[in-house]
């Protein structure tokens, strides 16, 4: 492990609109890792152009990719960002002055999401400290849970000022999009346990209510409503994803009747 170093790493898939202002706001460290996961579009062409180290890795999910992403990363620091989410000139200052005489282990900075071009403060988005911006190598590892995976640090961990921008949502097909994804990942998480439509609806309800009232989605407008009601509904397909596999519904032969017509 190299002393000192402190490498950037962005895991990627098609993000050519984006990925090189995440780069750009990350050029203050001694190297950018672009862990690319399969793009089809010029996110890797863009990368090599702007000096990045470019390593191709399997999608396996959120976690487990990002640890294999760790395990090709030789520096004593590791600085994460998403190819949507930007680092600011105020992050970026105060993790240089921190990393002058750190006292913890493992760093996390408050995340602001914007959504078709607007900041979401409320909807359970903001304040949003998901893990670690700023880490020892050693000392700090992802869940392996493949979607809303978490954090295990093996050490102390802090809090830093300064927030950083994550552009979330830049069109609606996106949004869609990443809606399907949840619901599919999450599937997954719950493959173990017994679902019915019951629980499915249940839990897709209350996470409606979770996002608009309780965590006051609705003070975010209509961008709010959207945020509650993608949740509802990719809670309730994870759930029947989950029942389909269970009840084998594909395979299920249905009852034809010999006519249509009833006298």
């Amino acid at each position: 492990m190299q002393k000192n170093k402190v490498v950037a790493y962005v895991m990627t898939k098609n993000e050519e609109s984006i990925i090189g202002q995440c780069i750009d706001a990350l050029k203050w460290t001694d190297e950018i890792v672009i862990a690319d996961t399969g793009s089809t579009d010029k996110t890797v062409d863009i990368a090599k152009e702007k000096g990045c180290r470019v390593i191709h890795v399997d999608f396996k999910g959120f976690g487990p990719t990002r640890n294999e992403i760790l395990n090709q990363i030789d520096a004593e620091w590791i600085v994460c960002f998403d190819a949507d989410e930007i680092c600011t000139e105020g992050l970026a200052n105060e993790i240089l002055e921190v990393l002058k005489n750190p006292q913890a282990d493992a760093y996390l900075a408050n995340r602001l999401s914007y959504m078709l071009g607007k900041p979401i403060y409320h909807s359970g988005w903001f304040p949003d400290y998901r893990h670690a911006v700023l880490f020892r190598k050693g000392k700090y590892r992802y869940t392996e849970r493949t979607v809303h995976e978490s954090y295990i640090c093996d050490g102390k961990v802090e809090k830093l000022k300064e927030v950083f921008a994550h552009i979330s949502i830049r069109s609606l097909n996106q949004f869609m999009h990443k809606e399907e994804q949840y619901a599919k990942l999450g599937a997954e998480n719950l493959a173990h346990k017994q679902v019915t439509f019951s629980s499915a609806l249940c839990h897709s309800f209350w996470s409606f209510i979770r996002h608009y009232v309780v965590r006051k989605g609705f003070l975010d407008g209509w961008r709010g409503f959207l945020i509650a009601s993608s949740d509802a509904r990719a809670c309730l397909y994870k759930y029947l994803l989950v029942m389909e596999k269970q009840k084998d519904w594909g395979h299920s032969r249905p009852d034809i009747p010999k006519s249509y017509n009833q006298k």
